[in-house]
């Protein structure tokens, strides 16, 4: 036999069985070499108490953060410590605003005004 035809895209008439396997065996491959890749990007992380107070209905408040180290070209993840009231609605976003600092934006599409607990935030920035 040549070499060509034990590649993966010669092999027919497998089992299902042998195919699953196949096929989470890769899976679980490219997860880890997703990991890998994550170890390799510096991040950095932060967490802070922030004050929204009351979000008026249908309006955005935006929060600044300070997070040292991070740079306008970095990828932000924020995201409440603790839980905020499911009934509430509220999306949010953060981006760094600039050097060393990342902005959180709250906002409330409902039609209602939400009370906004003062909880910790965790930011973590991908450089």
């Amino acid at each position: 036999m040549s070499s060509g035809t034990w590649r993966p895209a010669n092999i027919k008439n497998l089992p299902p069985e042998a195919a699953h396997v196949i096929n989470q065996a890769v899976r679980e491959i490219n997860a880890r070499i997703d990991v890998l890749n994550d170890l390799r990007r510096p991040h950095i992380r932060a967490t802070s108490h922030v004050v929204f107070g009351t979000l008026p209905a249908n309006t955005a408040v935006d929060i600044t953060m300070n997070v040292p180290g991070a740079n306008t070209t970095g990828a932000v993840h924020a995201s409440p410590a603790q839980g905020l009231d499911p009934g509430a609605n509220l999306i949010w976003s953060a981006k760094v605003s600039a050097q060393g600092q990342v902005k959180i934006r709250l906002l409330n599409p409902t039609g209602s005004a939400v009370v906004v607990p003062t909880i910790p935030w965790n930011v973590s920035v991908s450089l």
